[in-house]
């Protein structure tokens, strides 16, 4: 019988497992003793590996060495070789993946062993990876190691980064200086900043805002993190005095973003913009500066420059940057506006500030901070109108706002709030406003939701992560806050020790803590913050007493009573805030709880609070030791018109004279106060005086449920001691991740996703609860926040299976003639923020993928011998090929003497533009293959490269043919494969 049990259970446990067969999962917990050391540089093998792999790509061929070691053992070159023979001579080797948003791409390193070898090798070729060359805006990509493909054993995630196309690192920012140059500045700065690429976040720069003692502008250009001591410093102050006529006295920093293609840089002497980055002129980085009349040097200082964040590798037509320049001060009869904001390349710029309503008053506004939603065309405003603050919408049409606003606007209820600045959770569609408070949206503005409330501080620096979707905040006293995208709870993580200090996320999602360091080779000194540690270990509980009542025997509400004692009892503000949601009460010796919900609320009077939770481990009641007045049965008896009531021990036994017969062993004592009596289906009551032996003062929660002059016997009524008089037993810490989540169709985190015209793609994902309080029942688990909802067609589908798994299914159809893009956000509602996944963010664009291209097939076949080399006619003698002129632009609409492409062809750096008469000739037209060449022969044009129909390696092409000469007409602003506007001779414009 006990063995057709336990089969029985066996089996049931086996059908209650979800399946696990098809996609990725995430949040599994995995613990593994050895992981991978990986790296592209040729080391000896005696000397200590990186254990953060960073990867680098340049022109040759990609050559990785990897070896593995037990993070419980020294990593020895013994115990390399040792890992190395075990695993290849069972048939095992490593493979590497090596994904991004559009692109996943498996590799095989060689299964071989020689003499002395202490390492797994594999050479990739360039061409395998990526075809092109010409120096863009790239997405990092990310690398992934397993012990053979499909096993996932030791797997050990990195980063590869093309050295050769970033365009940042092709550039000299300034006059080069060393660390000791640094080092003296130290005493002087009193900030730094750091900004990073869009699309590889370990390429980032480095600025020092000094005191008024020090003037200048130090910058400085990682392109590992920050991990390498490889930092390269730059003095740009010459570089930025050339334009201000050699006035420069008074040059200081305020801020700098790095965007897709330029370097903005904000000082006290106005705003610097570089040139593109994408097309070299030289090594140096040269800047223009727009003119905004009637601000000095003062209004520069409390100004600010702002960026929403977004990667533009393989960038639309209808993708383009914007930055925008708010100065803190209301507009005087001299200054157009206070607020700006442009599009690359930052020549035309438009006013920001929101349009006065005609015919009212006239009142102090101050635009705090403005960006640009990209995926819904708008301009959004955070505005502080007398002393109030508020966020604005309004639609861009030709890059200008329109006079009406698209929504209502959003006024921020708490009159207190201190508006700092906005920003957009990069990739996804969440705006977070903060300051003394942060709010986020979901809705591009529309609405916002609280989420962070400070006493006597601001949050006044932020840092995002688009690989984890983490959020971290830093206040004006050094302490930092953590969440992650989308989620409506938040931790405090740590207090950091460093005055002059910023958060850095890498391009793989570990956050750093950068300060200076005089000691230090590049000056800097970087301090990874373990984040799960650390929000796990944080115990945010208060000194205060907690009275438990029960809902069922799975869910109760703690309510927070008035402290005590006498060091707290001047607290009269609750102490249970949003920190505490999602959280988990912890008691000790056993027993836990989620927190699902805090209210705040003025009756019963002594409770300040109260928050409902969800029960995971039962907590303990009924010990007789330490509450020997639970033996007796308690009466309820009524004091006075107050929801005080008085507890009364009464005897299980009665004498002759039905006289009470009491027990000096069941007595209440001093040691009783805080202590909660419960009484299931009823009040429960917290001691807060012992009257004498039998007879205590409590205070009820909930009133309107006590039974008065009934006696309850002693096994129907328990006490709890959630109290702090005899020292506090419990805590609330973050709890651990509950929830995995399986994506269904095999894409990355944060896949991007192209749909032409009709086209419809369909996404699944399945969420399985795991060690959760209670089987959850038709509960949902998940979240779909669609950015734009105007530009596709959203149906979902949503379940639940037998194995208590919550199923979301959704497809996406293009079909209303609309170009564009729009994020879809799914969001594990429940899951904590130690969850490796708690958000996945898929992005969707109206249009053909950048895979795609349109060639033109000659109606006469060519050799590539011929195209190259020969000179081919047809039957009757015409060429069917023409020698192309030296840097040859086709003609535009405006006629052949006017050409306005980009794209060079038969391109020699050495040589004239040809027919560079016009404005907008002399400002279009830019060298990809030769960019920073000076001759033909520099830019190594290889065969394949004159052969490919790719606009990359237009500056190659030679010889074009003459059958073909036409324009194809399009539909304006259809998306269906983005049709080439233009073709021309021998060669597709893209």
């Amino acid at each position: 019988m006990m063995d057709s049990l336990v089969l029985y259970i066996a089996v049931g446990a086996i059908l209650k497992m979800p399946n696990l067969s098809s996609g990725i999962t995430y949040n599994v917990e995995v613990k593994e003793n050895s992981s991978f050391s990986c790296y592209t540089e040729p080391l000896d093998d005696a000397s200590p590996k990186p254990k953060v792999i960073k990867l680098y790509l340049g022109l040759q061929n990609l050559k990785i060495s990897c070896h593995l070691y037990n993070v419980n053992e020294e990593d020895t070159l013994e115990n390399r070789k040792k890992l190395l023979l075990l695993y290849t001579s069972s048939g095992l080797a490593p493979t590497i993946q090596i994904f991004n948003s559009t692109y996943s791409g498996i590799f095989y390193f060689r299964m071989k062993l020689e003499e002395s070898q202490s390492t797994w090798t594999i050479d990739i070729p360039r061409r395998n990876i990526t075809y092109n060359t010409d120096i863009a805006p790239i997405e990092e990509w990310f690398v992934r190691f397993t012990m053979h493909h499909r096993l996932n054993m030791f797997a050990t995630e990195g980063t590869l980064l093309d050295v050769f196309r970033e365009p940042l690192l092709q550039w000299h920012l300034g006059k080069p200086i060393n660390s000791t140059e640094i080092a003296a500045l130290i005493p002087d700065v009193i900030n730094i900043t750091v900004s990073k690429c869009p699309c590889a976040n370990d390429v980032a720069v480095i600025a020092l805002i000094c005191n008024d003692t020090v003037h200048g502008i130090y910058l400085g250009v990682t392109h590992s993190g920050f991990i390498s001591r490889e930092t390269q410093w730059f003095n740009m102050t010459n570089s930025l005095c050339s334009l201000l006529d050699d006035d420069c006295a008074g040059l200081s920093l305020v801020n700098i973003i790095l965007t897709n293609n330029h370097l903005i840089i904000l000082t006290t002497l106005g705003l610097f913009i570089s040139q593109d980055l994408r097309y070299p002129t030289g090594r140096i980085l040269n800047f223009t500066k727009p003119s905004f009349c009637g601000f000095e040097r003062d209004d520069y200082f409390s100004a600010n420059v702002w960026y929403n964040v977004q990667c533009l590798a393989n960038a639309e037509s209808y993708e383009v940057d914007y930055i925008s320049l708010s100065f803190n001060k209301d507009k005087t009869l001299s200054q157009v506006s206070t607020c700006f904001y442009s599009n690359d390349p930052y020549i035309e710029w438009y006013s920001c500030l929101p349009h006065r309503i005609h015919g009212g008053k006239t009142l102090s506004r101050r635009v705090v901070a403005f960006l640009i939603d990209y995926q819904q065309n708008t301009g959004i405003g955070l505005i502080t109108v007398q002393n109030k603050a508020m966020v604005s919408v309004y639609k861009i049409t030709d890059h200008k706002l329109n006079r009406q606003t698209k929504f209502p606007v959003f006024w921020f209820p708490d009159p207190k709030f201190l508006p700092f600045g906005m920003f957009f959770h990069p990739g996804s569609h969440f705006l977070y406003v903060y300051g003394s408070q942060v709010w986020f949206s979901d809705d591009g503005g529309n609405t916002f939701m609280l989420l962070i409330t400070l006493e006597n501080e601001i949050i006044i620096k932020t840092n995002m992560c688009v690989y984890s979707h983490s959020v971290a905040f830093v206040t004006d006293k050094g302490n930092i806050f953590f969440t992650k995208a989308g989620l409506e709870r938040y931790a405090k993580l740590t207090t950091s020790a460093h005055d002059v200090f910023n958060l850095y996320y890498d391009h793989l999602g570990s956050l750093n803590i950068i300060s200076l360091n005089e000691s230090v080779s590049d000056s800097l000194e970087v301090h990874l913050l373990d984040v799960i540690t650390l929000i796990q270990e944080d115990d945010i509980g208060f000194d205060g007493p907690l009275s438990p009542q029960y809902i069922t025997e799975q869910q109760m509400v703690f309510f927070e009573h008035i402290p005590l004692n006498g060091k707290s009892r001047s607290v009269q503000k609750s102490r249970f805030y949003g920190l505490h949601k999602g959280k988990v009460l912890q008691y000790r010796p056993r027993g836990s709880a989620t927190i699902v919900n805090v209210f705040h609320h003025e009756y019963p009077p002594q409770y300040l609070s109260s928050i409902t939770v969800d029960v995971l481990e039962k907590f303990p009641f009924r010990d007789e030791e330490r509450n020997s007045f639970i033996r007796n049965s308690l009466r309820i008896l009524k004091v006075s018109d107050t929801t005080r009531v008085k507890l009364q021990l009464v005897s299980e036994y009665y004498n002759s004279s039905e006289q009470v017969v009491s027990s000096s062993l069941n007595e209440f004592k001093s040691s009783d106060i805080e202590k909660t009596v419960v009484i299931p289906g009823f009040s429960s009551f917290l001691i807060v005086e012992v009257l004498d032996s039998l007879n205590a003062l409590a205070d009820a929660t909930m009133p309107e449920r006590v039974q008065f002059n009934k006696s309850f016997a002693s096994d129907m009524w328990f006490v709890y001691d959630f109290g702090t008089k005899n020292g506090r037993r419990w805590k609330i810490i973050v709890d651990t991740c509950r929830y995995w989540v399986r994506e269904l169709d095999n894409l990355p985190l944060n896949a991007i996703k192209y749909l032409d015209l009709t086209q419809t793609f369909n996404f699944g994902f399945r969420v399985t609860p795991v060690n959760t309080a209670y089987p959850i029942f038709h509960m949902p688990l998940m979240k779909l926040v669609v950015g734009n909802p105007s530009i596709f067609k959203v149906k979902t589908n949503d379940y639940w299976d037998d194995t208590d798994s919550y199923t979301m299914e959704f497809s996406v159809t293009n079909n209303f003639y609309k170009q564009g893009k729009s994020s879809i956000a799914v969001i594990l509602t429940k899951a904590s923020l130690v969850c490796d996944v708690s958000t996945i963010v898929l992005t969707l664009k109206s249009g053909c993928s950048y895979s795609k291209s349109m060639h033109y097939i000659s109606p006469v076949s060519i050799s590539a011998q011929s195209w190259l080399h020969g000179d081919p006619k047809d039957p009757y003698g015409f060429k069917l090929l023409k020698q192309l002129p030296v840097n040859y632009r086709p003609p535009s609409k405006l006629g052949i003497a006017v050409p306005l492409t980009d794209n060079f062809y038969n391109a020699d750096p050495s040589k004239p533009r040809m027919r560079d008469y016009f404005a907008g000739s002399k400002n279009s037209g830019a060298y990809k293959q030769c960019a920073n060449k000076s001759t033909r022969a520099e830019c190594n044009c290889n065969d394949n490269e004159k052969l490919s129909f790719f606009v990359a390696f237009s500056d190659c092409k030679e010889k074009g043919s003459e059958l073909f000469h036409f324009r194809v007409a399009t539909i304006p602003g259809v998306s269906f494969c983005n049709l080439l506007d233009e073709f021309q001779v021998g060669q597709p414009h893209f």
